[in-house]
C-alpha cells in the first residue's frame, strides 16, 4: 500500500474552494489528493500557526520527507523515507538535535513477509540496536506484537485472538517481565457489530465496561456509555456523523451538560480542521489542525 493511502486514514488544511466536479472527486475517490501540509494552532483564532509540517513525495507517490517547522520558518526536526521495489518502507531517518545543526538521532528499518511488516529494528545514528518490535500473524491477522531489548527482554506485548468469523474478541497486554498487565473483551451483535467492551486488570478484575449504541442497521455507533468497576455510570458518549459517515464531533454528555471532546470538518472525505478541547480544564480548545492537499497529477 502506497504511504499516501496511508495517510489519509491515518492523518489529518486550510479550507479551499473546490467546483461542483472537484467535490465529487474529494467524495469518492479521495486518494487522487495527498497531503502536503498540516498547520498547528493554539487555537481556532490564531490567524498564524505555532508550528506546521510539510510533507514532501516521491515521483511514484511515496511520503519521502517530512519536515516540521516552527513557523514561520524555522526547521526542528525533520524524517526522510526510503522504500523497496515493492513500494513497502523499508526505512526511516529521524533527523533531530540542535535547531539550525540537525544531524541523523536514529533511524528505523523494516522487515516484511508476504507483504505483512514483521519486524521494526531501532537503531541509534552510530548504529547501536537499541530495541526490535517483532509482529506475528495467522490467516492474515496480527496475533502478537511485542517489543525486545537488552535491558528489558520482552515487553510491550499485544496478544490478539479471533473467533470462527474472524472477529477480534480478545487482547492480551503484557507489560513486562512476561506478567500479564490487563486483557480486553469485545462483544457483537448478530450483525456484528461491536456491542460491549470489557476492560480487565491485571488482576483479572473488571475495571470498565463500554456499551456501543446504533440507531437502525447502521454500522456506525451513535453513542458509547461508560461503567466503572461497581456498574456505575461514569461517562456518556454521542458520536455524530455527516451525510458521508465521516465522525464529526463527539459530545460528552453529563447533567450539568454537554461538552464537546472533538470537532472535525470535512471536505468531502478529506478532513481539512480537527479541534481538541481539554476536558481537564472545562473542555477549553487546546490545540487546532488544518490540513492542507494536493490532485495528484
Amino acid at each position: 500500500m502506497k504511504t499516501q493511502k496511508i495517510l489519509f486514514l491515518a492523518i489529518l488544511i486550510s479550507v479551499f474552494s473546490c467546483s461542483k466536479d472537484e467535490y465529487n472527486d474529494l467524495s469518492s475517490e479521495p486518494e487522487n489528493y495527498r497531503l502536503i501540509k498540516v498547520l498547528n494552532y493554539g487555537s481556532s483564532s490564531d490567524s498564524e500557526p505555532n508550528t506546521f509540517m510539510d510533507l514532501k513525495y516521491s515521483e511514484n507517490g511515496n511520503l519521502q520527507r517530512e519536515s516540521l517547522y516552527n513557523y514561520p520558518s524555522t526547521l526542528l526536526t525533520y524524517k526522510v523515507y526510503d522504500y523497496d521495489n515493492n513500494n513497502l518502507l523499508k526505512e526511516k531517518k529521524i533527523y533531530d538535535g540542535q535547531v539550525g545543526n540537525l544531524s541523523l538521532g536514529t533511524y528505523t528499518k523494516y522487515e516484511y513477509e508476504n507483504g505483512n511488516l514483521i519486524k521494526e529494528e531501532l537503531y541509534l545514528a552510530n548504529g547501536t540496536l537499541k530495541r526490535t518490535k517483532f509482529n506475528e500473524y495467522e490467516n492474515g491477522n496480527l496475533i502478537n506484537t511485542y517489543k525486545l531489548d537488552d535491558d528489558l527482554g520482552i515487553h510491550h506485548q499485544y496478544k490478539y485472538y479471533y473467533n470462527d468469523l474472524n472477529v477480534l474478541i480478545l487482547k492480551e497486554v503484557f507489560m513486562y517481565n512476561q506478567k500479564l498487565s490487563g486483557f480486553t473483551k469485545y462483544y457483537y451483535d448478530d450483525k456484528l457489530r461491536l456491542n460491549k467492551t470489557e476492560i480487565f486488570d491485571h488482576n483479572k478484575a473488571i475495571s470498565q465496561t463500554v456499551e456501543h449504541k446504533y440507531t437502525g442497521d447502521s454500522s456506525l455507533p451513535t453513542e458509547e456509555i461508560y461503567y466503572d468497576s461497581n456498574g456505575h455510570l461514569t461517562q456518556r458518549r454521542q458520536l455524530i456523523y455527516d451525510s458521508l459517515d465521516n465522525l464529526t464531533e463527539i459530545k460528552i454528555i453529563t447533567d450539568e451538560g454537554t461538552n464537546s471532546l472533538f470537532k472535525k470538518k470535512f471536505k468531502g472525505k478529506l478532513l481539512i480542521e480537527y479541534i481538541r478541547y481539554l476536558p481537564t480544564f472545562g473542555y477549553t480548545e487546546w490545540g487546532v489542525s488544518r490540513y492542507e492537499y494536493e490532485k495528484i497529477e
